[in-house]
């Protein structure tokens, strides 16, 4: 698992990132000043990543990574920067740092891509694919859209071997327009939920029943044991969001 330090001064920011990229797989903490980065860094928490916004109260992301860099174990640290009003001064002063930077908004996708690509890691994942497909799509932090998507997986998980059933009697059958239609539904479905793979399979099985062309046994066998995969992973991702693990309360400050 992937460990990003988020460095964001802006509370509502900063939680938000938190939630969206603990829900798209990654290992987080997030803190609000460089000053609490530097401290963090400092043998309690080795980040794969740092994630900081350029501008901040008490020290800029600049500074903090021109410290970092001065330092042997995270001189090589890959940094991303975010912000909403850099000047292209800034940016260049950031890349010559060996920084990324990513404009404020920026989807979940696009910082997971960037994340990725400053670790070295690849995405491919159905559960990860699927964390940020929904994270991008619904959002996770409240507490209606959790158990909305949560019922959207579990819809999935109980309709999918129903129409996968379909699917096979329409072969059996050679009743390509019973394929197509199987096949379409099931390829909607995976493809609004993240399941990008599964969704492909489907589409090619319709596109040759649409098109006459014999139906390969073998593709159907594959889709079969991507519904059944596909299915555990989103049967696990809705207990999560059930049982309400993406949110980690805290203490309300005494008064």
């Amino acid at each position: 698992m992937v460990k990003v330090l988020v460095v964001e001064d802006e509370d509502a920011t900063r939680l938000m990132l938190e939630r969206r990229l603990s829900w798209a797989g990654y290992r987080i903490r997030a803190v609000s000043s460089a000053d609490e980065a530097t401290t963090l860094l400092d043998g309690a928490f080795e980040p794969d990543v740092v994630v900081t916004d350029m501008f901040m109260p008490g020290g800029s992301g600049l500074g903090l990574v021109n410290a970092l860099r001065e330092l042997p174990s995270s001189a090589e640290l890959p940094v991303i920067f975010l912000s909403g009003r850099a000047l292209p001064g800034d940016v260049l002063a950031g890349r010559s740092l060996g920084a990324t930077y990513l404009a404020k908004p920026c989807t979940l996708a696009d910082l997971a891509r960037a994340i990725d690509q400053a670790a070295g890691t690849t995405t491919d994942e159905l559960a990860d694919v699927v964390r940020r497909r929904l994270a991008d799509v619904a959002g996770v932090e409240e507490e209606a859209e959790r158990a909305l998507t949560a019922r959207l997986l579990r819809t999935f998980v109980a309709s999918a071997p129903i129409g996968m059933a379909a699917v096979e009697r329409a072969l059996a059958a050679a009743d390509a327009v019973a394929l197509e239609m199987a096949a379409h539904r099931l390829a909607g479905g995976a493809a609004t939920l993240g399941a990008d793979a599964l969704a492909g399979a489907f589409r090619s099985l319709e596109e040759r029943a649409r098109d006459g062309e014999p139906t390969d046994v073998d593709a159907v066998r594959r889709a079969a044991e991507q519904v059944e995969r596909t299915c555990q992973v989103f049967t696990e991702l809705a207990e999560e969001l059930e049982e309400d693990v993406l949110v980690l309360d805290e203490p309300l400050p005494a008064v």
